[in-house]
């Protein structure tokens, strides 16, 4: 290897790539120029704007169960930057490698108080495996060199590099050469390693392809059809099932992708469906939303290894839906197409009102999701009638081909069976979030 003087921050770019990082997530600002000048010289990494801090860590988090390799997110440390928490607690609690940088514009702190910007190495501390603040640039390349081990070894888990601007741009003396990581191999089969063995609740957080089983007759009651008739949700729970089964499929695609939680009854039921033999990302302590931007890192991923037609479907709850919705601008943006299954509890008998873009009764001071996701450049449309499910379905799954956006359908059900907890289905439970 032969030694030179270069940028600090692009000896750390050459390790990033040593590792197998394909993209970077994060929010641009003037503290990561050096970062993103260094990555344009190195080249190899693209890089993905997020809407906010946390939804670019969840979008690094599904990129790196996707893929097996440890995820990189990067971030300005300015006030909004403590948003990064809780993506960074999600990976911690999910045992997902992460490598968070945070761009600090220079190394000292500002004079005032009120301009400095959150201590993130304090805030992240309880929630990282490492969270460090550079003060010497000489100390980056092997500062990423042991984040990215740290993160991935034991108990996979995310670490934190707070990385001033004006260190990443000084010169150092580094040597240059392929210096191999451990998770520079794509997973086998598709189906993601997350660098080392795990235990407890890592094993549900990795992506694993499984046959499942037949989703059985109990389920949540109630839907909502025109008028205010009722059909068992159990039965359009089995009908959505059933359509992302790939052994009904004459032209299914290779491979299929879930991404969900474990809230809201649409989730439990698909869970548990016969959705052949596909891949699975679930989380149990997301908070609510998680799932939009974490598919935008799978579909990356997949796109990155040549998988275009994989299909990813995303299944989210209708209360948790709202907090991510503008990171569809993103996904748009960067042409990332998902079909979104979204399960709606309606609250009956409370002031509806009739929708006439959508002929179909809808509850007043609730968000119309379908009007939310137009918004953004996508399209969607919503499901009263279970008669007309299979056809919203097939057409949202041809529209995200054709558009290269995500496509939503939206599915109203009644919340009167969400007392199964013990939980009043009045307004007072209603918007329980992170239960």
């Amino acid at each position: 290897m032969a030694a030179q003087r270069i940028p600090a921050v692009l000896a750390a770019v050459q390790i990033m790539k040593d590792e197998g990082v394909g993209i970077v997530f994060g929010c641009p600002g003037a503290a990561l120029l050096p970062l993103y000048a260094a990555m344009d010289e190195a080249g190899g990494i693209e890089r993905l704007s997020g809407r906010d801090e946390e939804g670019a860590a969840f979008m690094a988090d599904g990129w790196s169960r996707t893929t097996g390799r440890t995820g990189v997110v990067a971030v300005t440390a300015g006030p909004g930057a403590a948003r990064l928490v809780t993506g960074l607690y999600a990976a911690q609690q999910e045992a997902v490698p992460l490598v968070c940088v945070t761009g600090r514009e220079t190394a000292g702190l500002p004079r005032h108080a009120s301009a400095r910007p959150p201590d993130l190495v304090r805030l992240a501390g309880p929630v990282t495996k490492r969270a460090e603040r550079i003060e010497d640039p000489a100390r980056i390349p092997g500062a990423f060199r042991e984040a990215f081990r740290i993160a991935r070894e034991g108990r996979p888990g995310p670490v934190l590099i707070d990385l001033p601007a004006d260190l990443a741009a000084a010169e150092i003396v580094h040597e240059t050469g392929h210096r191999p990581g451990r998770d520079v191999r794509p997973p086998r089969d598709g189906a993601a390693q997350t660098g080392a063995v795990q235990a407890g609740p890592a094993q549900a957080g990795s992506v694993r392809a499984e046959p499942v089983k037949p989703l059985g007759a109990s389920g949540p009651a109630g839907h909502a059809g025109p008028g205010g008739s009722r059909a068992p949700v159990a039965r359009v729970l089995d009908e959505v099932a059933a359509l992302f089964g790939a052994q009904d499929r004459p032209d299914a695609a290779p491979g299929s992708y879930l991404v969900s939680s474990s809230a809201g009854a649409g989730d439990a039921a698909l869970a548990d469906a016969p959705y052949g033999q596909r891949h699975r990302l679930h989380r149990r302590n997301g908070p609510p939303g998680w799932e939009v931007p974490a598919a935008i890192g799978v579909r990356k991923a997949l796109d990155a290894r040549g998988e275009r037609d994989a299909e990813v479907v995303v299944v989210v709850d209708g209360h948790g839906f709202p907090f991510p919705a503008e990171e569809l601008a993103s996904a748009v943006r960067h042409e990332v197409p998902f079909v979104l299954i979204l399960f709606n509890p309606g609250h009956e008998d409370h002031g509806r009102y009739e929708d006439h873009a959508h002929h179909a009764p809808y509850d007043q001071g609730r968000t119309d999701h379908v009007k939310l996701v137009e918004a953004y450049g996508c399209a969607g449309r919503d499901v009263l009638d279970p008669a007309e499910l299979r056809s919203a379905v097939e057409w949202a799954r041809k529209e995200a081909v054709s558009t290269r956006r995500p496509v939503l359908v939206e599915i109203r059900t009644e919340c009167a069976e969400r007392a199964a907890n013990g939980l009043s289905a009045g307004p007072a439970h209603e918007c329980a979030h992170g239960t």
